[in-house]
């Protein structure tokens, strides 16, 4: 019966520790390859989000002067002069932004803050020109 016994103890199968360590290496190699990847994905994406609502603000802009043209009501309730006014014309404003002065300026992303700016404001023959800050 000793014998038995002795031949199921020698049975266990498991990792050795050179398999162990090099699991660890893999693993860690990995991670100095995502972790700048992910960052560089966060930041790529919160511009590309300030993108979407630039393109909303522009798109605002040019509905709020056409209705202006045609003697509709504008959704800015005027001409588009400053950030309230931009904002104001957007039909479904951007959680977090908020008008300051001449911008309207996101929240604040990763450490950065980005911020729209009416340049010229709308008037009766031109619509309000926009410029991005980022």
């Amino acid at each position: 019966m000793r014998t038995t016994n002795h031949k199921i103890l020698n049975n266990h199968a498991g990792f050795t520790l050179i398999e162990l360590i090099m699991v660890i290496v893999i693993l860690s190699m990995l991670s100095f390859v995502a972790l700048p990847k992910y960052v560089d994905m966060k930041k790529e994406a919160a511009i590309a989000a300030a993108n979407g609502v630039y393109g909303a603000a522009q798109a605002a802009a040019a509905i709020n002067f056409a209705a202006g043209l045609i003697g509709a009501t504008q959704p800015a309730n005027g001409n588009i002069i400053n950030g309230t006014t931009l904002l104001a014309a957007i039909e479904e404003p951007p959680t977090g932004w908020v008008a300051n002065g001449n911008f309207i300026q996101s929240p604040n992303i990763n450490g950065k803050v980005y911020s729209i700016m009416v340049y010229t404001a709308e008037n009766a023959s031109q619509k309000a020109v926009l410029r991005k800050n980022w």
